[in-house]
């Protein structure tokens, strides 16, 4: 019996999504480079439209903001950049290998710098020394904590991590705003220079430490990663609940552990910011660096290497595009206009990643058969 006499249509988009599988290393790596060539342009021409003929003079100047190395503490500067952007995406390595999506990395430099600011600023009459050990001990605990619970949810619970850690970022950043309110009654909304607990001039700048923290956090996590047992287990957990359980790995003490580490590094990076780089504390004063961390991690594929890679370049961008927009008239909304360029390059850079990965097709189109039956 012939239960349909008219044309039946099928509707599909004309665009579909496929996997790359043809993509050699070096035509890869030379896309990736090619982004970024290409993103800086984009910064540059973003200038141009600013202020018309500067586009020659905006090279020079973010080229002489970064590698002037007759000015020792701007070379300092980008450095410190440098190092802060590669242990906070170095830090949440571990967590997204296991495929534990932590984007509480704010937060949680956050919570570990009001605490360090705390005991900076109510320790009065130590010795300075100690005073800085306790805030390195207090930032990291705090760091820990803010990490940890949404570890324990959701190895417990099976909570969304996502959302659990981007709601900690807005939550730290509440508690550090009613500190400061609390602790400074002035109502600045801002401590002021710390004038005790804070780091030692080193090349003119207290944020020097910084730099081989960085070095050293990288190396050991490097080995963590590549080298150890435990780094093993994060891919494992990351592939396969399932398979992680059959071999006896501890799932549930794998996330709280990997959390436990994240947030030490978090927490005591929020304590080398306030006591070094800033020497002051506010509710801004990670500058969004932890969600730029999680691109960068992203970006460099949680490898290492890659990541420091990224951040470098990223570095870059943020000291060169500042320094520059100064030179060329821009010095009321530098900030702002470095901002504008960073994130120019990581949406130029995040869509080269994509189609490096995929390609696009077009569906043909195609007559289908009446159905009769």
């Amino acid at each position: 019996m012939n239960l349909n006499n008219h044309e039946k249509k099928k509707i599909r988009f004309p665009l579909y999504v496929v996997k790359r599988m043809d993509l050699v290393a070096w035509k890869y790596w030379l896309l990736r480079v090619g982004s970024i060539l290409l993103a800086f342009l984009a910064a540059g021409i973003i200038c141009t439209i600013l202020r018309p003929g500067t586009f020659g003079l905006f090279y020079t100047e973010l080229i002489r903001g970064c590698f002037d190395f007759s000015d020792i503490s701007s070379i300092m500067d980008l450095f410190i950049k440098f190092s802060v952007l590669l242990v906070i995406a170095i830090a949440l390595t571990p967590a997204f290998k296991m495929k534990f999506w932590n984007i509480g990395a704010e937060g949680q430099i956050l919570i570990g710098a009001m605490a360090a600011a705390g005991v900076a600023y109510f320790s009065k009459g130590m010795p300075n020394i100690l005073i800085l050990i306790l805030a390195a001990i207090a930032g990291t605990i705090a760091g820990v904590v803010w990490s940890v619970i949404p570890g324990i949810f959701k190895a417990f619970f099976n909570t969304n991590e996502t959302l659990f850690t981007l709601m900690l970022n807005y939550v730290a950043m509440i508690a550090s705003t009613l500190a400061i309110s609390v602790w400074i009654k002035s109502g600045s909304q801002s401590f002021g220079i710390l004038k005790q607990g804070v780091f030692p001039d080193i090349f003119d700048n207290s944020g020097t430490l910084v730099i081989p923290f960085a070095l050293v956090i990288f190396t050991l996590m490097f080995l963590y990663i590549k080298k150890s047992k435990e780094g093993y287990e994060l891919t494992v957990v990351g592939e396969s609940l399932d398979t992680a359980r059959y071999i006896g790995i501890n799932v549930r003490f794998t996330i709280i552990r990997t959390m436990i580490l994240c947030g030490a590094i978090c927490g005591f990076l929020g304590f080398m910011i306030v006591c070094g780089v800033h020497q002051t504390f506010n509710s801004t004063i990670v500058e969004g660096k932890g969600f730029t961390g999680v691109l960068i991690a992203w970006l460099g594929h949680f490898e290492p290497l890659e990541i420091a890679l990224y951040s470098f370049v990223a570095a870059i961008m943020e000291q060169g595009t500042s320094i520059a927009s100064t030179t060329v008239g821009m010095s009321a909304y530098s900030s702002e206009f470095s901002a504008i360029c960073t994130g120019v390059f990581f949406f130029i850079v995040i869509a080269f990643e994509f189609f490096s990965r995929y390609k696009v097709k077009v569906h043909h189109k195609q007559k289908e058969e009446v159905a009769n039956i």
